[in-house]
């Protein structure tokens, strides 16, 4: 896994649900690799409309997604559809 040292990124995105193996509901960030300087996946500690958590961004078709578990969906009341808005840090 990559570190990005010096991410601290804002973005607002679409949920999309069913993403994944797991079917996860995740936000996209659009041209990640050139934001991240990777196209694998980045250890990151994420801001969703004010719930912090750490996870990863993990490569998905060009981009990066970040997965929401259902913990993070019932706390910031949100499902597919819902736009969010995302803060994306270094994790360190």
């Amino acid at each position: 896994m990559s570190d990005a040292t010096t991410l601290d990124h804002t973005f607002t995105a679409g949920l999309q649900g069913d993403m994944g193996p797991h079917k996860w509901t995740c936000a996209i960030l659009p041209g990640s690799q050139g934001i991240l300087g990777t196209g694998k996946a980045v250890r990151v500690v994420a801001t969703v409309d004010g719930e912090t958590f750490e996870s990863s961004l993990l490569p998905h078709k060009g981009d990066h997604m970040l997965a929401l578990k259902k913990a993070v969906l019932d706390a910031i009341g949100k499902k597919a559809g819902d736009v969010v808005t995302v803060h994306v840090r270094s994790s360190h």
